[in-house]
């Protein structure tokens, strides 16, 4: 496992709370969810719900790696600049 730097960020609760196109899209699918009547087809539900869970925190953890890479200030560069 390569070796890292522990940083910590706090959050704002308020910056967190989910959109209403969040809300909207949860219902949908526990709407869907609620409507199975067959037990394969849940199950194929809470696999593909397992990969975008997957997705999302791989995501999180590629933009949280570049914004502590840039935030460091020693890779930032202004291309084209003419003072």
């Amino acid at each position: 496992m390569a070796s890292f730097d522990l940083i910590e960020l706090s959050l704002d609760p308020l910056e967190v709370k989910p959109t209403l196109e969040d809300e909207f899209t949860a219902t949908v699918v526990k709407n869907e969810i609620d409507g199975l009547d067959d037990i394969d087809h849940a199950k194929i539900a809470a696999k593909q719900l397992v990969s975008i869970v997957m997705q999302r925190q791989a995501v999180i953890r590629a933009l949280c790696k570049r914004l502590s890479y840039l935030d460091s200030g020693e890779h930032i560069t202004i291309k084209n600049y003419k003072g």
